[in-house]
Formats: structure tokens, sequence, C-alpha cells
């Protein structure tokens, strides 16, 4: 339900890792995309990766060595540097930071190390490819890849990509963990399930707010979020009218995570999810204006909202 761009850059920013594992900003088959790349393979009968160096000190920024254009006809993921951490496992929601590079030109689209958020993903085939889930089901925490895939661009321009990155953590835990907060009581009570997805005790009553509310649940001891962060959060929204549950990320059983500040999730989200500690709970009750106004292509469009957030990772921008 919530509104997000999906413009190249944005992708490329956030959660593009999901485009360079053979599929397209909105999760089709993007093996069409391939036209993107020019009449070289780089030698690799197929494999795309076969002709591309990548740099191995890791934290240094990657770069990149190939001879463009290089086509991309399979998607395509290898370590580059085996780090030292954990395994990464199934399902597991990972952050990293990295680089993306145009297979066509050889031109660096994006770095973190030039100033660009940070991303991540989670780890399942459905998400990232068979090829890249295969790979990454191998890799540990610390481990510099290198992936060959795809993006499309919000008005349908395609691009063959090389992304090389580090795996800086898995996210974890998967719910807040804090100190319990004392909120108003002007709003429903929240109850946790045991895995920490959260439900209203009632629907809301009395007078909607006009501006949005943040009322703290649970009080987190992590680094404190700030505008340009590659969040990662668990969420549940009701509507105020009915007070229904109208989406959740619990029930994907997949975190969510975008660029804060980036313009794109709903204004609600982007400016009061700032100076927030990881770990905390906030409840938000947005009004329409700041959620989907009347108009918008949304079920709850003209609608109050309210939303349990549980903030559990917020990866910087290089200082």
């Amino acid at each position: 339900m919530i509104r997000r761009r999906t413009l190249l850059t944005t992708a490329l920013a956030a959660t593009a890792a999901s485009g360079l594992a053979a599929c397209t900003d909105d999760g089709t088959d993007g093996s069409g995309a391939s036209d993107a790349g020019g009449a070289s393979d780089g030698g690799g009968g197929g494999d795309p990766l076969a002709g591309v160096t990548v740099s191995e000190e890791l934290g240094a920024e990657p770069t990149l060595e190939f001879t463009a254009p290089l086509e991309i006809t399979a998607a395509a993921a290898e370590i580059v540097v085996p780090g030292d951490g954990e395994t990464i496992a199934e399902g597991d929601t990972i952050i990293w930071r990295h680089k993306y590079v145009d297979a066509a030109t050889g031109e660096a689209l994006q770095s973190w190390w030039q100033g660009a958020p940070a991303g991540g993903i989670q780890v399942t085939a459905e998400v990232i490819g068979q090829a890249a889930f295969d790979v990454f089901t191998t890799m540990a925490v610390g481990s510099r890849f290198v992936m060959a895939g795809w993006q499309q661009s919000a008005d349908g321009q395609a691009y063959s990509l090389l992304q090389a990155a580090d795996v800086d953590r898995i996210v974890s835990p998967l719910r807040a963990e804090g100190e319990p907060a004392e909120p108003s009581g002007t709003y429903p009570t929240v109850t946790l399930a045991e895995n920490g997805a959260p439900s209203l005790d009632a629907p809301p009553e009395g007078e909607e707010p006009t501006e949005t509310v943040r009322e703290l649940l649970i009080q987190g001891t992590g680094d404190t979020t700030r505008a340009g962060d590659y969040l990662t959060m668990q969420y549940t929204g009701w509507s105020w009218d009915a007070g229904e549950q109208f989406d959740s990320s619990w029930d994907r059983s997949a975190p969510f995570s975008f660029v804060q500040g980036g313009g794109q999730v709903i204004p609600g989200w982007d400016e009061n999810l700032l100076d927030l500690a990881v770990g905390s709970q906030v409840m938000l009750v947005i009004p329409p204006e700041q959620a989907y106004p009347e108009g918008s292509q949304s079920p709850v469009a003209g609608q109050t909202l309210i939303f349990v957030v549980d903030v559990l990772d917020a990866a910087h921008r290089a200082d």
C-alpha cells in the first residue's frame, strides 16, 4: 500500500538488487532488457562475469574492470572476497554498501562511497532470482560480491547493470526491542503477538488529527535514524474510520525498506520516522493529506490512517 517511486535512480539507491537478479523493478522477468548491452559478453560464453574483474580491498570503493559494452544475457552472481561473519540464510534481510555500473558504457551510476544511500534486500529466490539466491545463501557477512542483471526505469528504458557490494550485516532482530514508553492514551492500545506483530485493542474514537501524530510505544537503544538512511522496518496499517487492517509487512514475512526522506513513501512516513533510535516502535496517526489524499489510486484514499512501525535498521550514507 505504501507509495514507492519506480525511477531507476530510486531503485538503484534502494532495493535495486531485485533488478540485478533477473527481475525488473516491478518484479517481472527482465531478460528482454539485455539488449541495452552491446555485442560483447566479455568472452564468457554466456557468463557475463567471466570478463569482469573487481578490486578486492574490502571497505574501499570497488573498481570494476571490463570491456564495454558488456552484453548480459543471463543473470549471474559470484563472491569476490569471502567474509568471515555469519552465513546468510534464506529469508534473511541483509544490508550492503554498493556500487552500480552501466554494463553498456562502463559508467558508474551510483556508489555508496560517493554519497549514495546504502541498500539491501531480503534473500529469497522470488525476490532476487535463483542465480543470486544460490550464491547469497553460501555467502557470509563481510563478503564482497558482484552481480550482473537488468533494471528498468519508470519510462521503460532498460539498463544492463553490474553491482559490486560489501555485505555489512544481517538485520536482526526483526521486531522492536527496548523499554516500554508511555503513550498519551488518546489512541487505541497496541497488543503484540508472540512474534511481535501488533494489533489494536479497539477501533479509534474521537476526532481525527489534522496533522500527523507520533507516539512512542517502545524506546529502542540503537543508532538514530536520519535523512538519507536506508531504513528497514516492520509495519501494520489500519483505517481510522473502521479500525480495519489494510496492510502489514508482518503478513508477508518481509520487512520493508526505503531511503528515508527520498520521496519513496507517503509524506507521513518520510517526515516522521526521523530521530528515532533503532529498536523503537512508534504509532503514526496520519491524515489523508500526508498519506493518500482524495483522488489517489489507493483503497484508503481520503482516510486517516494508523500505523504501528518497528524501526529495525538505519544504514547511513558514507560520512
